[in-house]
């Protein structure tokens, strides 16, 4: 990972990742909570997302204390990224999970193309 984004195109490019990195967290949640009425899905949705957050911060995240290695690491984003999608689809946001979908892939390859991972 190079240093800070340097060009508004850069910034936006990592404005758009932590976006995406807290509509992951949304997603599980939503689909989460949807599972069963009540208290115990809301109790899924919060689990859910936690487990996702804690798992994207220990292995993903630039201050990992365990960070992973690429090409696993982009394999765990993409893993991330496209269990949002699905959780979206399941939920019934199919609409909603197709655009996410695009906008993580076209997000991810500038990043990449950029080499700010």
């Amino acid at each position: 990972m190079s240093d800070a984004p340097s060009t508004p195109l850069e910034a936006a490019a990592v404005g758009v990742r932590f976006l995406l990195e807290l509509g992951a967290l949304v997603a599980v949640g939503y689909w989460g909570a949807g599972t069963v009425p009540g208290v115990t899905g809301l109790a899924i949705g919060a689990g859910s997302a936690l487990v996702l957050a804690a798992a994207w911060g220990v292995f993903v995240s630039p201050k990992a204390r365990w960070r992973l290695p690429d090409p696993w690491r982009l394999a765990a984003e993409l893993v991330a990224f496209a269990l949002a999608t699905v959780a979206l689809a399941v939920s019934g946001q199919a609409l909603l999970a197709v655009g996410y979908a695009v906008l993580a892939v076209g997000d991810e390859a500038v990043l990449l193309a950029r080499d700010l991972r």
